[in-house]
């Protein structure tokens, strides 16, 4: 199972690069996950509302990770920690990173916040493609 993040997910609908093929296969292998935060950039991301009624089945039929019960908490800290390493992401990416960690799934990805998280000694892991 992979928790597949909005960078990557763009790359695929984009057919673009080897991450639309780690994709692709990880949808035939039914190993696609997805957890809130993502599903919201998705959303709100659409062009259209053709494209948005064509997608969004596609992304249900994906495993919705649990969230986690402290999930905000988890956030925070790892920012924190995160912070004292002289390291800065956006708040969006600490809430999927809590996501993968808690759930101990790794992140596709071509967002550089997640390198940086597991650079950090965070113990996030990351799919290579």
């Amino acid at each position: 199972m992979i928790l597949v993040d909005t960078s990557a997910w763009i790359a695929f609908f984009r057919n673009r690069g080897p991450v639309a093929a780690v994709v692709d296969h990880a949808l035939e292998d039914d190993d696609v996950a997805l957890c809130g935060p993502v599903f919201t950039e998705l959303r709100r991301g659409f062009k259209s509302t053709a494209e948005r009624s064509k997608t969004i089945p596609l992304l249900l039929a994906c495993h919705q990770l649990p969230q986690p019960t402290s999930l905000w908490n988890e956030a925070g800290d790892l920012g924190f920690a995160l912070a004292r390493k002289g390291v800065t992401v956006k708040s969006l990416d600490l809430l999927i990173a809590a996501f993968a960690l808690t759930n101990g799934v790794p992140i596709l990805t071509l967002d550089r916040d997640f390198r940086l998280i597991a650079r950090a000694g965070a113990g996030l892991q990351l799919v290579d493609f």
